[in-house]
């Protein structure tokens, strides 16, 4: 199908491809693979330039709809955690807009960033722009730096779907409810008094604690009010 787009459309196919492969969430589908071997057939480097530009804007507008599927997620979240994920916005403005330039720049699984992001209604032009910048500059690589770069996304899209999915959603679920449990308004005021390192150490922190222990703490919890419904229903 993919290469069937490119071979019949050319330019305007590689930004269907980088659309289509960047819309589906956790996506195994290794869209800059095809790029690549379309690429290494072309040497008119105008056409080079076109194909980084269009690559790089439908992956960008493919990862918009991964965003306002996490911006769908916040219909669910109480009103307090909702204003807590703001604060959060506010806070790492500047960090979230590097970071979101970097996963998309980087053959990391973006995803697992992306989604919260959306949960936590950063700026949506302001994402679309560390976007089109991350991602021009993965597609250019992939045109002009070609089989390297193709062998390794051939060796990540190895792991299957089932093993690959599973864990990002995981890890996804994860950072989202590190973002929400954080108390960003004592960040803030950590932050004023005693600087941003002082401020990070304590996200860090805070998210270390959230990790090995309020989190086993609430599964434990957990376990414990489905065995006493068990040993009710036993009982009865």
């Amino acid at each position: 199908m993919f290469q069937q787009l490119l071979e019949t459309y050319g330019v305007l196919g590689v930004f269907a491809i980088s659309f289509l492969g960047n819309t589906i969430p956790y996506s195994t589908i290794p869209y800059l693979i095809f790029i690549i071997i379309y690429s290494s057939r072309i040497t008119n480097p105008y056409l080079h330039i076109l194909i980084t530009v269009a690559g790089g804007v439908g992956a960008a507008l493919g990862k918009v709809v991964v965003y306002y599927i996490g911006r769908t997620a916040r219909v669910v979240l109480k009103e307090d955690t909702r204003r807590n994920m703001e604060l959060f916005v506010k806070i790492a403005d500047k960090g979230l807009f590097l970071a979101i330039f970097i996963f998309a720049a980087l053959p990391l699984p973006d995803d697992i960033l992306y989604v919260p992001v959306g949960i936590s209604g950063y700026n949506v032009i302001k994402f679309f722009i560390a976007l089109v910048l991350g991602k021009t500059i993965i597609t250019g690589a992939a045109v002009f730096f070609g089989r390297s770069l193709g062998t390794l996304f051939e060796e990540s899209a190895g792991i299957p779907w089932y093993i690959s999915i599973p864990v990002l959603l995981l890890i996804t679920i994860l950072l989202t409810y590190i973002v929400a449990k954080i108390n960003w308004i004592e960040v803030a005021e950590i932050g004023s008094k005693k600087g941003f390192i002082r401020a990070t150490i304590y996200v860090v922190l805070e998210s270390l604690k959230i990790v090995f222990i309020v989190i086993p703490k609430g599964i434990v919890e957990l376990f414990k009010k489905l065995w006493k419904k068990i040993s009710r229903l036993i009982h009865h």
